[in-house]
């Protein structure tokens, strides 16, 4: 989730004075092509349809959040409600820290959801630096490259026994945010990671499906200065750049593109409201772009359209998209004072009633909301997941994202129904 408005996990709300341009286009079978005129428009390549009998639904999981954890004899409960939401072979996406690369401990995490017919998605994590708020950057080898690391989270992941025949693995979480990179946001660094990791990924586990670091489309580009909390941020566009200019057939090392279109307000709007916006601030000066299609836009739940377009540039086509985190947050809360507040948040109802148009549209069930202005996720046959953040964090943190009512020792009092019926697949 944008961290900027959360600090920790979730998109992003401006107030400096700011620049706003549009932008492009890129993605994995990479095909020498020229460089489109800078008035050009694009088209976005459509794979084969996801049969519908497939459950796309998941929830992203903060059994360990990088500050908070809760102990292992929660974890059943929490999994049992996660397959009550979400029904057979839904997706739990739970991050694991660098510090934390133990099979024996995490196997038992693999072991309920192969008991409860869950399928998890890892994402790889470093080590969070609560003094300096921010996610420390993975430290490289003496040459530059990352294969020292990469071979331990290689070693965990091909360690493990998954439940399916896919090992989905996030490499990172939103790298365009400083505050995911030590502090100071580096599309080249990150390049050289994820090449070395999705080679490490590749060559121990044959059934890995090694996604990217979805990017924070609500970044913007703090031109390399600070942001008010103190860390550089850069656009998702040219955060894409920079990883395509240090290593130049980046994005075919990814087996499918990870997103976060996240609805706007951030987080407050309906399904319908989309825009499309990049701000450059500090003096930060406007790359060459490409209009994007019409109907495209950067920020909505449909975001992941124009990404796919960015892609389509750089000669990668047909790359599944996995909706790793979107969502809305609610009014209601365990927690009056937990620290994902500071807006007026939609009621549970809303939110459940904008869940359902965001995955199946409105089709004249709702006549208080638009019929169109999005493309439902489940009308769409590039989605390969949804998966909403967040299943069940602290609530002192969490309170209006969690879809579970927790204590403040995460013992489950009950749960938001956010999702209209549990999928049937």
């Amino acid at each position: 989730m944008a961290a900027i408005l959360a600090l920790a996990c979730g998109p992003v709300s401006l107030t400096p004075a700011v620049t706003t341009t549009t932008p492009v286009n890129v993605p994995l079978t990479v095909e020498p092509t020229p460089e489109p005129s800078p008035t050009a428009t694009l088209a976005v390549a459509t794979p084969t349809p996801i049969p519908t009998s497939v459950n796309r639904l998941g929830v992203h999981l903060l059994l360990d959040d990088g500050r908070n954890v809760w102990p292992q004899s929660l974890w059943a409960a929490h999994l049992q409600a996660a397959r009550d939401q979400l029904g057979p072979d839904g997706f739990v996406v739970e991050l694991v820290r660098s510090d934390d690369l133990d099979v024996e401990r995490w196997q038992r995490f693999f072991d309920l959801c192969a008991e409860l017919e869950l399928r998890p998605i890892l994402r790889l994590a470093t080590t969070f630096d609560r003094a300096a708020g921010y996610w420390h950057a993975p430290v490289p080898d003496p040459d530059g490259r990352y294969e020292q690391v990469a071979e331990r989270y290689a070693a965990f992941v091909s360690g493990l026994q998954w439940p399916g025949d896919e090992h989905p693995v996030l490499v990172g979480n939103e790298p365009n945010h400083g505050d995911e990179w030590g502090g100071t946001a580096d599309p080249a660094a990150y390049a050289r990671f994820l090449r070395d990791v999705s080679a490490a990924l590749h060559a121990t586990d044959p059934q890995v499906v090694v996604l990217n670091a979805p990017m924070d489309p609500y970044s913007p580009h703090t031109n390399g200065l600070p942001f008010v909390n103190g860390f550089t941020y850069i656009d998702a566009e040219a955060f894409m750049d920079g990883m395509r200019a240090e290593v130049p057939d980046i994005f075919t090392h990814i087996d499918g593109w990870a997103s976060h279109p996240y609805p706007t307000g951030p987080l407050a709007n309906g399904p319908w409201d989309q825009v499309h916006q990049i701000d450059r601030i500090n003096g930060a000066e406007s790359l060459p772009t490409l209009d994007p299609p019409p109907g495209v836009f950067n920020r909505g739940i449909n975001g992941y359209v124009w990404e796919l377009a960015k892609l389509e540039r750089f000669g990668v086509r047909d790359l599944e998209v996995w909706i790793t985190e979107t969502g809305w947050r609610h009014a209601e809360t365990m927690d009056p004072e937990s620290t994902d507040n500071g807006r007026d948040w939609p009621g549970v109802q809303v939110v459940r009633d904008w869940v359902d148009l965001a995955l199946n549209g409105n089709n004249g069930i709702y006549a208080q909301w638009p019929e169109s202005g999005w493309t439902p996720w489940m009308d769409d046959p590039r989605v390969r997941a949804v998966i909403f953040f967040a299943f069940n964090g602290a609530p002192n943190e969490w309170g209006h994202t969690n879809w579970l009512r927790l204590d403040s020792a995460g013992t489950i009092l009950g749960a938001y129904p956010l999702l209209a019926q549990p999928a049937e697949p």
